[in-house]
């Protein structure tokens, strides 16, 4: 195919196009590669002019550096290629864009809720494949539904504190490390609004790469390199210009791995309760929604009464490495549909503690805890200290809990407190990696103090074995 001439928009001689137009296909690629310090963007449009015109069929392109579309919207070079037929625009938009994906070019397709580049025509617009459930979330946003009034509060003080709080930790957990900001429309990186296909996408991505860790391919440094720059395109990060702070970000050990992980995971649990038609919980403030959205139930419990006394009096007695707890509020906890499928047969139940991260704690409580995902796939010991394999861990000491958490901007961390069924207990006294269930005849783990284990470790592996039932802020 012979060259084709293209102009940058606004430049002399460029060809005159319909103001109104239609999108006939489009696309939005991006390439982040470590090797060669690469981090960026190409949509690509084919537009048909409505007006009649020498030349109604145009390719647009829009190109440029991913990361200078964070300090300016309007980044990046804009060119057109002007055709007589639609023959020749289609063949045109089929030729770049295989030349872009090639494996030379490296470019990948990403797939937006709503678009942030390419024409003004194109801005806000889906780009790529959008999965069923992002569909039926634009499909809601599109009904005319009349924005909801803003209401009073029905919440406690302290319970309308606390739902701030732990989303405000959460958003700037995820804002601080993804390219990304929080918007009305959801999750939305600079080149637009992520779907959760996309967020799976990168998943895939993150799986094949620990994969390739684990093997003992000759060329396992390249292949890391290369899917980690993959994992980059596909989940935009704050990753650096120099090319030693791409170099990096290279995916090469347990613990940057398992920190990806929390991260889509974060992704995820965002994407879940930013609502399904309304304004995004995670943009909009009142209080009440962002609290329904969790579906959890919150109560605060008053420092008099007696049953905030009791697990006052459990937690500090259950102190071994610690003198005292600064316990500031406690709440109830009850998620309704972890009460349901709670499966009281197994027996011998005991109110234990699990500690988390500060910025977990929105996911936690909308969706409960989760079975480790990354242990699966590693087979090999946790970064975070769990010593019996994939499964729930919970402990009978504070500050056994107290070393998973870690403090919010306030200087405070969050401890739950769930009744767990432990059945028949399987005593371990020698750490044991890749467990996936107890022992035949056994219906949990546990890792004995004062052997290899430093505290008493309770381990199930089935969900169905926990309840929550109280969340503890303390300092």
């Amino acid at each position: 195919m012979p060259r084709i001439k293209s102009w940058k928009s606004g430049s002399a001689g460029e060809p005159s196009f319909a103001a109104d137009f239609d999108i006939i296909r489009h696309a939005v690629l991006q390439n982040t590669d470590i090797r060669t310090n690469r981090n960026k963007y190409y949509a690509i449009e084919l537009h048909h002019g409505k007006a009649k015109a020498d030349y109604p069929y145009r390719v647009f392109t829009h190109y440029g550096r991913t990361d200078d579309l964070e300090r300016n919207p309007n980044a990046g070079v804009r060119e057109g290629r002007y055709f007589a037929t639609l023959g020749e625009a289609e063949a045109t938009y089929q030729q770049i864009y295989r030349q872009k994906t090639s494996a030379r070019k490296g470019y990948r397709e990403v797939n937006l809720a709503s678009s942030r580049i390419g024409s003004q025509q194109a801005r806000g617009a889906s780009s790529g494949h959008v999965d069923d459930a992002t569909l039926q979330k634009m499909n809601a946003d599109r009904a005319s539904k009349p924005k909801p009034k803003r209401r009073v509060s029905t919440l406690s003080k302290p319970v309308q504190h606390l739902v701030s709080y732990l989303y405000d930790e959460a958003t700037h957990t995820l804002t601080s490390t993804v390219n990304a900001k929080i918007t009305a429309n959801g999750i939305e990186t600079p080149l637009g609004v992520l779907t959760l296909g996309q967020v799976e996408s990168g998943q895939s991505i993150l799986d094949e790469a620990l994969k390739v860790y684990h093997s003992r391919q000759r060329n396992k440094t390249s292949r890391l390199a290369d899917l980690s720059g993959d994992f980059y395109t596909a989940i935009p990060h704050r990753i650096g210009r120099s090319r030693s702070a791409m170099q990096a970000a290279v995916l090469n050990s347990e613990a940057a791995f398992e920190q990806k992980q929390q991260t889509l995971q974060l992704m995820r649990d965002m994407l879940k309760v930013s609502g399904d038609g309304e304004q995004s919980v995670l943009f909009d403030p009142e209080i009440d929604r962002r609290y329904e959205a969790l579906g959890a139930e919150l109560k605060h419990l008053s420092s008099r009464s007696d049953e905030h006394g009791k697990i006052v009096t459990l937690m500090q007695r259950s102190l071994r490495k610690m003198r005292k707890l600064n316990i500031q509020n406690i709440y109830t906890l009850r998620r309704p549909g972890e009460r349901s499928v709670f499966d009281k047969r197994v027996g011998n139940e005991r109110l234990l503690m699990h500690g988390s991260r500060i910025h977990n704690w929105v996911g936690i409580l909308s969706r409960g805890l989760l079975l480790p995902r990354v242990v699966v796939q590693l087979g090999v010991k946790r970064t975070d200290g769990g010593w019996l394999g994939h499964g729930l861990y919970f402990g009978d000491a504070a500050c056994t809990s107290y070393y998973y958490t870690s403090p919010g901007r306030k200087g405070t961390r969050f401890i739950a407190l769930a009744r767990v069924a432990l059945g028949k207990m399987k005593p371990y006294r020698k750490i044991t990696y890749g467990l996936t269930a107890p022992p035949k005849g056994f219906d949990s783990c546990h890792g004995v103090r004062g052997s290899q284990f430093a505290d008493d470790e309770y381990v199930i592996y089935r969900g169905e074995q926990q309840q929550l039932e109280y969340l503890v802020e303390i300092r």
